[in-house]
């Protein structure tokens, strides 16, 4: 009998001990937890994907067996994997390729806007159409009207879209073919900029005024790639994505076409963790179960995007009060931007059916006006539909005051901040000082306790983990230094715990992953120096060096 006690305790005393030797170890590191504030360790373990033990290289050698990798990380920062959970991502093409979009993002005048879109009709049929993305007026010195697009093709349409994505300029192959002229008359919840003095519209499209764009039967649009091009596009953005420091990714509209690409990516085992929001027209196939629900470690698809109001980076979000900015048509500061095309009504049936139906509602919405009109309709929705712990979410939430923040509070709703003052924070000079000052109000949203988080909203901001993370701390322009609501500036590990364990908390995963604690998925990235210790100016050129999921290294820098 006791030889039999004995052989059961070696048993037992061996199967532990073999269960605890790790896959994974990092040893000689400075690791920030999140644990609490300030918290660092040493040494992390890692097993089936899970951490399993943190904290100084004695405590964790336990962990190293004869099947253990060790990375000697040698004094290197470690952070959780960023979470951006609202971006908008597009499969990446090179530029010769009929169906590529041409990025304008780092366009810096008219005239090599110009030439680059020339460069792009060189090799396009004629009358094919071409476009653009992510132009920014600012750097361009004014809007690329008709007049200057006409000057690169008048023998292809061209359309281009702003950066917020709310504007689209046209040239007047593309007006003219759709019928847009002096007698055309703005649509609800759009409107189209117009010479002065005259009726004649400019080019320049506002908000659902762009659809107007697509009209005619007569648009030859480029071949659409093949299927394997198609998905190639979304591993090399995504790869992309890894490669910057980001682990966890919310696509903020999503068609029924997309969930399909994502489904492949992770049935093939691409390392990456996707939050799917389906955009409004597809929700009625999520509530049906026509679009599966799913709540996987890799795969979610348990919310819905919806868009109530317009553009803060575009000066077309509705306010309370006029913006400081003279409005061109009047010559008075009376410009309110533009009314919701949805009505107080409309938003709150379409939200009780989301609310009613278990899931969570994810609504854009940046002028103040517009997100007192959201939040009246989760009210409604939650007095009609008691449900505990929605965890409702207003996106970007940008226009904001006093008021607002203490009924987000009191409705448990999560705040979506932007932090893209690094590049469009010169956009924001037209809502005034008063209005800057509750602008993405972080600091204070914090000091009340609410949880919030971060995104890029990408590609209206590139989605780089580090670009973004010191624009959240420094909220200054790139081009001037100018800060944006100096007020609401918040420390390193704040804004790294927004953006790791806010983004867990806004997808119900605060308890699986967006902290390096124990029983946590193992997501992490080295970066090579520490953004919580150094001059915050310098946090934007800390360099990710590897990025780690699942316990495994999936980017390692060369």
């Amino acid at each position: 009998m006791r030889l039999i006690y004995s052989l059961t305790f070696f048993l037992l005393l061996f199967t532990v001990t073999y269960a605890q030797q790790a896959d994974l170890v990092l040893t000689n590191g400075n690791i920030v937890t999140l644990k609490a504030k300030g918290d660092r360790a040493q040494a992390l373990a890692i097993k089936d994907e899970k951490i399993i033990g943190v904290g100084s290289n004695d405590e964790i050698s336990k962990f190293i067996g004869s099947n253990t990798k060790v990375i000697d990380l040698k004094g290197k920062t470690v952070l959780p994997g960023f979470n951006d959970v609202h971006q908008h991502p597009e499969p990446l093409y090179t530029f010769e390729k009929p169906y590529a979009v041409v990025m304008l993002d780092t366009v810096t005048s008219m005239k090599s806007l110009i030439a680059l879109l020339k460069r792009k009709a060189a090799i396009t049929p004629k009358g094919m159409l071409i476009r653009g993305s992510r132009y920014n007026e600012i750097k361009l010195g004014g809007q690329p009207i008709r007049d200057s697009l006409d000057k690169a093709s008048t023998d292809h349409p061209i359309i281009i879209s702003q950066v917020s994505g709310h504007l689209s300029a046209a040239n007047s192959y593309l007006m003219d073919m759709n019928g847009i002229d002096e007698n055309t008359k703005d649509p609800a919840g759009g409107a189209f900029e117009r010479y002065p003095h005259s009726q004649r519209p400019d080019g320049i499209c506002k908000e659902v005024a762009a659809g107007y764009l697509h009209r005619s039967k007569k648009i030859q649009y480029p071949p659409k790639p093949t299927e394997e091009e198609e998905m190639e596009g979304y591993r090399k953005y995504f790869s992309a994505v890894l490669a910057s420091g980001i682990t966890s990714l919310g696509d903020a509209w999503t068609t029924p076409e997309r969930v399909k690409v994502y489904r492949k990516l992770v049935a093939e085992g691409f390392p990456m963790r996707f939050n799917l929001l389906m955009g409004t027209p597809y929700a009625n196939d999520l509530i049906s179960g026509k679009i599966e629900r799913t709540n996987t470690d890799y795969l979610r698809i348990m919310g819905v995007k919806v868009i109530h109001g317009n553009s803060l980076s575009g000066k077309t979000c509705w306010l309370y009060e006029p913006y400081d900015m003279i409005n061109p048509v009047t010559g008075k500061k009376d410009y309110y931007g533009i009314p919701p095309a949805r009505s107080q009504a409309s938003l709150d049936s379409l939200f009780l059916r989301i609310h009613k139906a278990g899931l969570q509602i994810a609504c854009h919405s940046n002028g103040d006006r517009e997100i007192d009109m959201v939040i009246s309709a989760i009210e409604k929705a939650q007095k009609a539909y008691p449900r505990s712990d929605a965890r409702h979410r207003i996106e970007h939430c940008s226009i904001t005051n006093q008021d607002i923040l203490d009924k987000i509070k009191r409705d448990s709703i999560i705040p979506v901040f932007h932090c893209y003052m690094y590049e469009l924070g010169n956009q924001m000079l037209v809502y005034g000082e008063k209005r800057m000052a509750m602008l993405h109000p972080t600091k204070t949203a914090m000091e009340m306790g609410i949880i919030y988080a971060l995104h890029s909203d990408a590609s209206v901001s590139p989605y780089p983990a580090m670009i973004r993370l010191g624009s959240a701390v420094n909220r200054k322009t790139k081009d001037g230094g100018i800060v944006i609501g100096a007020n609401q500036c918040i420390d390193a590990e704040d804004a790294i715990k927004a953006y790791t364990y806010g983004g867990a908390y806004t997808t119900f995963e605060e308890n699986k992953k967006g902290r390096l604690i124990t029983g946590q998925l193992a997501d992490m990235i080295v970066v090579d120096q520490d953004p919580t210790t150094i001059d915050p100016n310098k946090i934007y050129d800390t360099g990710v060096v590897t990025t780690i999921l699942g316990g495994k290294v999936v980017f390692n820098k060369q």
